[in-house]
Order: C-alpha cells, then structure tokens, then sequence
C-alpha cells in the first residue's frame, strides 16, 4: 500500500477504489471464455486505461506458429487520438523492454511531445506470450497499489492466453495421429496452466479474504452465495441466516424499506447501486456502512452474478453528525444574538452574515458573500474599507474601521463600528475570521452635538470671563478715580478762597494721595496674575502630562482628521510645579496647533508633540504644525496680551501661557518651520534634589 501521511478520510476512500478496481479485474476470466486473443487484449486495454486512470495502455502479442503478432492500443483522447504503434515500439525500445520485458518502474519518456512515466508488464513468465506497456503523466507512476493491480491483471491475461493458446495446439495436435506425444506434452502444459490458473484463484480469494472490509458475492438472482470471513465475523451469522437478510434484523428496520427498494431496482435494472445504512453487529450495536454493488457480466453481456463491498464508515458519519451539530448550535447562537455578526474564510472572503446584518443592510448573504460586502459601504469609505481588511488578512492583526452602512429601512448611510479578530489554530494558522458590526451613529451624531456645544460654551465662557474681568477692572479702578477726582476738586475750591483755606486743601490733598494708592493697589493685584508670583510645586513627568492631554482632545483632532505624531524622549527628567497649570500650557499650544490647520485642503494635517532634554539641564516641549505658519517679524508680539493671528481670536492664550511658563522659572518661543507651518515650544528647569536631577519613576511592571 502507498504511504505517502494522509487523512484518514483520504486513505478510506483510496481503499474503497482500490477494493473496485481489484474486483474488476478478478471477473476478467470470466468474461474471456471461449473468446480470440485479440479480444482478450482488446477488454484488458480498456480495463486497465479506464480502471487506472492511464494515458495510454499497449498490449503486444508475440508471434506464434506462424501467425503476425497481435498489437492494441487505447489512449485518452486529450493526449493522441491517431497513436501509432509505431510510436509505442519505440517507448519500448527507449525503455528497454523490447528484448527482455520485465516489470520497470518509472522509465520517464518523451514522445508526441510530452513527457511521460511508462512501465512493461510481462505475459508469461519470461514475457513469451507478449506484453503490456502502461503509461501515465504522472511523475509517481505507477505507485504499489497500481503495480500490483497491473501485476494481477497482466498474470490473469497470461493464463487466459496461454490457455486458449494450449487448446488451439490441441485441437491442431488431435487432428495429426502422428503428433501423439506432441498432444500429450500440451495437455500436461494445459494441466499446468489450469493448476496455475486455479493457484492464482486461490490467491486472489486469499486477497479477498484478507482485504479490511467486508464482501460478499450474491446471484443473478440477488441471493447471497458466499461471503468473505470479515463480513461472517461482523455479523455473527451464518451463511444461512445472511440470506434472510430481509426478513431478520440484520439491518437497521428505519433503513430497510429504502434498502428493498433499491437493491430490488438494481436487481430488476442491472444497474449498480450504493446505499448509506445501518447494519447490525454481532453484539447487537448498529453501525452505519457504506454497501456498494456492481454486477459481473459474461461474455454474452448477461449478470452473472453481484459483487458487494460493505465499508465500516460510523466513525465518519458521527464525526459529521457532530460537526453539524455544533453548526447548528452556532448558526442557532449567533441568529439569536443582538448584534450584527459576520465571518469569513483565512483568504478574507466573506461566508457568513446573520439575520441582523441582513435586515439592516437589506442584502441577502448571496449577494453579501465574497467581495460583496462592498456594496453596502458608502462609495467614499470602500477604499479605506478594502486597504485595512487586505491589511488584516495579509498580517493577522485585528480589523476595526469605522464606515458609513447602508440602513435598508430608511435608504440612508449610517455610520458603524466594524471589527474583527482572526481564529487561530494550534499551528498559528489563521482558519477562520469572526467579526461585528455596531451601528454608532446616534453616538457619533451626540459626540458631534456635544463638541459643538462644548465648543459655544468654552466660547461663552471666554466672553463671559473677559467681561467680568473688564467690569471688576472698571468696579476696583473706578472707586478710588472718583474719590481723587472729588476730593481735587474740594482742594481747588479751598485754594480759591480769599483768603485760602490751607489747611482744608491739605487735608484734601492727603485724601487725594490715600484713594490714589488705592487705585495702584488695583492694578498691583491685576498685574500678579501674570508675574513670577511663589506656584504650588510637585514633581511632574511631562510625558505623562502630555499623553493625558492629548487622550482629552482625541476626538477633536479625529473629527478634524488631523494626524497626531508624537516622540516622547524615554527616561526624561521630572520638572517640578503646578500640574495643572502646566497642563493648560500644553493644552493652549496643541489647540492652537489644531485651529492653525483647520481649514487645509492641500495638504496632510500633522501635529508632532516631542519632548527632549535641553543643553542646560532642562526639559523640553514641542508642538508643531503643518498650518499656514506665522510672519517671522511676528514673532516678538505673538505673546502679548490681545495680539492675535485667528480671526475669531483673543489674544490672552498665549501670553497667560508663557505667563505660567516664566512663573516655572522656564522660557516660552516660536519659530517658523522649515516647511510649512510653524513650531512652538517651552522649557522648563529640570527638578533637582541636594544638586542631583530627579529621575522618572521606573514604571511598574
């Protein structure tokens, strides 16, 4: 038997085939009784070319008593349907044959202008009665179960001929009285070939009986006439009792009926049959088979007689019984799952949408298997939508987009979450994709609701504070303006008296310098909000401030599609100071950053955060645009107070940043991009303890 590793599935079945050819070539004698040679060679060429899948098959007969040699082709159409037999001498002149034809394995040949493996079979012993070249395309050609069935055939043939060709001498001796011993030498010869020929009966019987399935040779009629020992030992019966098949147990009674009817149709049709049933072991346990039946004719075309071949397949069949099962269940979870639920095989091709994709989409999975599913999406998210799933197919890593589906109830795109994950085998090998589809639209639409009204409220906020700010201005400043300005005017009526009230006017001018410092007291305490006053100091790592910040302002810069790139320096120095002050620094500068690149078109909008060490023990921060930049001679008056670039702007961000910066003991600046857009940037002293930097915390594992 062949050895080549594969499935169980793949071995029952090359067994099942070599088990049919095998019986169609053990009735050949049977159907070459009292037939030419020719004939004889004719039936084992199409046996053999129809039976092994071959090219071509070349049967030549030697020459004997006088009479030409006896050539028969037969070839596939696809490779020459006018082959000669000249071409097939010279196959066996190229693989040596001609003169000594023992078996060869192999021989790789060219003729008509391809390539084949060809091998020879003897007729006879020595190859005296002729030979048989097979040969095939295949470069495995002939493997053992096809050597052996070539073997089997080849000697079946032999004896056939060397039979009739023992009788013709006979008949030809018996007419000449004076070749008496000559008849007598070939009728021990035909003793002989009868004795080999019953020899090689028992051996194909003794094949029968040891081939792992079960046989068993039924009538024209359809009664069992024997049986192989594994079939007798299944059952545990008799002979006797397996011809009462029909009317015992014997069978399964669910499968009986269909059984009848269609054994009883071959019977009366001639015609081969094949049946999935249940028979009934010897312990009382049925187990499922596979019985298949063709009948074996005579040389008048009658049915002589059925060959059955019974194969054990109940393992298979619960093994398949089980995997539809754990279908069913799945199909049976996933239908009754709310949520929208998909699959597809390792190459990306979908396969599988439940019930709640299929409403919302109003596509059936026909239409959504495959490529299909594209057809749901809206025309301007399918090239984002193909590149990440060829990407994900391709690497492994999980699927997740967000796109616009089609919503079959209203005939309106709605935006939807996306998102897979490959099933892995034991091997790592991707078998299968899962994947979900969350309709977030509502969510998206409320997202953009509260931007916006975030948006209007920190803009409120800013007009509402900057009016406070100015009516506390004029409230503090305009007490202590009034008082000087009345009490001037008492002081000039007191001088204007005849004669002066000196001392009155002194008083009044005192009160006049009292409401002035008053007045300078404002403005004291107006200006601390921007001078390097003492700031609540704590250790902190810019990084970090910086990620939390950028996390809060992520789904500004995705509805602006704005490309956030950062390069945090690892094992950068703590600075030491307010956190949150810091923080509304950073915030100030990658807002800017985004509102800088809020109306481009022409090209990507990238923001790069970085951060670094400085040259003079320092700590460095970064934030940089591809927006329309700033005029270099600008860039002294970028932090004054109400100096602003934005149309829509104030002029108080980024002087209350640097404000807070120089408060920190740092330093704040812009600078023009080599590029496009612009880069603004602070430091800040790097926090020290008995003269030696503070580290970063080492992060826990």
């Amino acid at each position: 038997m062949d050895t080549n590793p594969e499935s169980p599935v793949v071995d029952v079945a090359r067994l099942r085939r070599y088990l049919n050819d095998l019986a169609s070539i053990m009735i050949l004698p049977s159907r070459w009784e009292g037939v030419e040679p020719r004939t004889i060679c004719s039936t084992l060429a199409d046996v053999l070319l129809g039976t092994l899948d071959l090219a071509f098959v070349f049967v030549r007969l030697a020459e004997t008593d006088g009479k030409p040699a006896i050539e028969v082709i037969r070839t596939v159409e696809t490779i020459r349907p006018d082959l000669r037999v000249l071409d097939l001498k010279r196959v066996l002149d190229i693989a040596g044959e001609e003169a000594s034809p023992k078996r060869s394995s192999g021989t790789r040949v060219q003729v008509w202008g391809g390539e084949f493996n060809v091998s020879t079979f003897a007729l006879g012993c020595d190859g005296e009665i002729g030979v048989v070249l097979a040969g095939s395309e295949r470069l495995d050609f002939p493997m053992q179960t096809e050597g052996l069935l070539l073997n089997v055939a080849a000697s079946q043939a032999a004896l056939r001929l060397q039979q009739s060709r023992l009788l013709n001498e006979q008949k030809h001796v018996s007419r000449d009285r004076d070749l008496d011993e000559r008849v007598a030498q070939r009728t021990r010869e035909l003793e002989a070939a009868n004795e080999q020929l019953q020899r090689q009966d028992r051996e194909s019987r003794l094949i029968v009986n040891n081939i792992p399935g079960m046989v068993a040779l039924l009538s024209s009629r359809g009664d069992v006439e024997t049986v192989n020992p594994q079939l007798s030992e299944y059952f545990g019966q008799t002979l006797e009792q397996l011809r009462l098949w029909g009317t015992n147990d014997t069978i399964h009674p669910e499968d009986l009926p269909h059984v009848i009817e269609t054994f009883s149709r071959a019977i009366s049709t001639g015609t081969p049959y094949q049946i999935l049933q249940r028979f009934k072991r010897a312990d009382g346990v049925y187990r499922w088979f596979q019985n298949r039946s063709s009948p074996v004719r005579g040389t008048d075309g009658d049915i002589n007689r059925w060959c059955v071949l019974l194969t054990d397949i109940d393992d298979e069949k619960r093994a398949e019984e089980a995997l539809r099962e754990r279908e069913l269940n799945l199909r049976q979870i996933t239908e009754t799952i709310p949520e929208m639920l998909w699959s597809s095989a390792p190459d990306g091709s979908i396969d599988y949408c439940n019930g709640r994709l299929q409403e919302f989409t109003g596509f059936t999975l026909a239409e959504l298997q495959g490529t299909g599913w594209t057809k749901v999406l809206h025309p301007d998210d399918v090239e984002v939508a193909l590149k990440a799933w060829r990407h994900s197919v391709e690497t492994g890593d999980p699927y997740r987009v967000e796109v616009r589906n089609i919503h079959a109830s209203d005939h309106t795109y709605r935006w939807c979450a996306v998102r897979a994950l490959p099933l892995v085998d034991s091997g790592g090998r991707i078998v299968k994709w899962h994947g979900t589809v969350v309709d977030l639209h509502d969510w998206k639409l409320a997202q953009e609701e509260l931007r916006s009204t975030q948006a209007e409220l920190a803009k409120m906020m800013r007009v509402m504070t900057m009016g406070e700010l100015t009516a506390s201005i004029a409230h503090e400043v305009n007490q202590p303006l009034s008082g000087i300005i009345t009490n001037a005017n008492i002081c000039l009526r007191m001088l204007s008296l005849d004669p002066p009230n000196i001392d009155e006017a002194r008083e009044t001018a005192i009160r006049t310098i009292r409401d002035g410092n008053r007045a300078s007291d404002v403005i004291t305490r107006l200006r601390s909000l921007f001078s390097r006053k003492p700031i609540a100091s704590e250790p902190i790592d810019l990084n970090e401030a910086a990620r939390e910040v950028l996390a809060l302002q992520m789904d500004e810069f995705q509805r602006r599609r704005i490309i956030v790139r950062h390069e945090f320096e690892g094992n950068l120095q703590m600075v030491r100071g307010d956190r949150v002050q810091v923080q509304q620094v950073i915030l100030n500068l990658v807002r800017n950053a985004s509102d800088a690149m809020r109306d481009l078109t022409d090209r990507p909008r990238v923001m790069m955060v970085r951060t670094e060490r400085g040259d003079e023990e320092d700590v460095r921060f970064y934030v940089a645009d591809t927006g329309p930049g700033f005029d270099p001679g600008a860039a002294d008056r970028l932090f004054e107070p109400f100096y602003t670039t934005k149309a829509d702007g104030m002029g108080i961000g980024l002087s209350v940043s640097r404000s807070i910066v120089e408060a920190h003991q740092g330093r704040m600046w812009a600078v023009p991009n080599d590029g496009p857009g612009a880069t603004f940037a602070f430091s800040i002293p790097a926090a020290r303890e008995s003269g030696i930097a503070v580290a970063r915390p080492a992060m826990k594992p």
